[in-house]
């Protein structure tokens, strides 16, 4: 366990060492991302920062905010809606008109949905678009403008990882929330394990928060079943961890030489864990067909 107080102190350092450093923020807008990126402009003296939203006039409180908490930091925001896997790639083409390198991306799009199936324009489930095949492409997009050592940090549900439908990798045939939770829980690690292999001297991070309140959950889903969840997460959700912890974490697994090269799956104190089902498929060598399987997924829908 890597304790709060350890992690303010190697953040708070951070100042000695790193004079400037660049950061892509997917899906900041609010909650964990949003608090990581705070912590990336109070912590690196000049910060560049390049974030990825749907509404930049909604974000400017929040924009004047972060210039304010460090007038030398560079804050660029992009609006975009990154549920469909087009606007990403022009949104990954944008960036790099912006910046010739990045030190680290960070990825918290997305939401739980619940209920059926909920297809977007791609033909994917947007839940699972955002929260798996979006982020799959961010990465594979930036990777060659990422710096000899720079780190992916997806925030999802490291050291969760459970049950793969092996003859249905979208889930189109055993859909279900609880499915959807542990199967693209599972591709993410497992992605990030073959993205490790083929860039061996970069890191690739998949962190659960734990239990923090952002709201998404309860914003994404409508009815009874949004506001009953809205409800749990305002109670529960704050008392459990704040999100100002949460975005210190983030940034300290995205700065911090304990993360340094590799694949990780990463629990909300910051242990590295292995869950059973996991151990199994890295020993099946599932990553090569999970790589497979995105790769089409991207070729299906892009070929549209």
């Amino acid at each position: 366990m890597v304790a709060i107080k350890d992690i303010q102190q190697a953040n708070a350092s951070l100042r000695k060492t790193h004079d400037s450093l660049t950061g892509v923020f997917a899906g900041a807008t609010s909650g964990i991302g949003l608090e990581t990126l705070r912590a990336f402009a109070k912590h690196i003296p000049k910060p560049r920062a390049i974030i990825v939203g749907r509404n930049r006039s909604k974000f400017q409180p929040q924009l004047d905010q972060l210039h304010t908490l460090n007038p030398d930091g560079e804050y660029t925001f992009i609006e975009a809606e990154i549920s469909l896997l087009a606007n990403i790639d022009r949104t990954c083409d944008e960036i790099k008109r912006n910046v010739s390198s990045i030190d680290f991306l960070v990825l918290s799009q997305g939401y739980v949905h619940i209920g059926a199936r909920d297809n977007n324009a791609d033909g994917l489930d947007n839940s699972s678009s955002l929260r798996y095949y979006g982020r799959v492409r961010f990465t594979q997009n930036l990777l060659p403008i990422m710096s000899p050592t720079a780190r992916v940090v997806s925030v999802l549900a490291g050291g969760k990882e459970g049950k793969v439908f092996l003859d249905d990798l979208d889930l189109e045939r055993n859909y279900s929330t609880i499915n959807v939770m542990e199967q693209f829980t599972t591709l993410m690690t497992l992605s990030f394990d073959r993205l490790a292999q083929q860039n061996p001297k970069k890191s690739f991070i998949h962190a659960y928060p734990g239990f923090v309140n952002t709201g998404t959950t309860g914003r994404h889903n409508k009815g009874l079943t949004g506001w009953a969840i809205g409800c749990v997460e305002a109670a529960v959700g704050w008392f459990i961890i704040q999100p100002q912890e949460t975005g210190e974490r983030m940034l300290y697994y995205a700065t911090n030489e304990q993360y340094d090269t590799g694949s990780w799956s990463v629990d909300w104190d910051g242990t590295p864990k292995t869950t059973k089902a996991l151990a199994g498929y890295r020993e099946q060598g599932l990553a090569e067909k999970v790589e497979e399987h995105t790769q089409a997924i991207f070729q299906r829908v892009l070929a549209k």
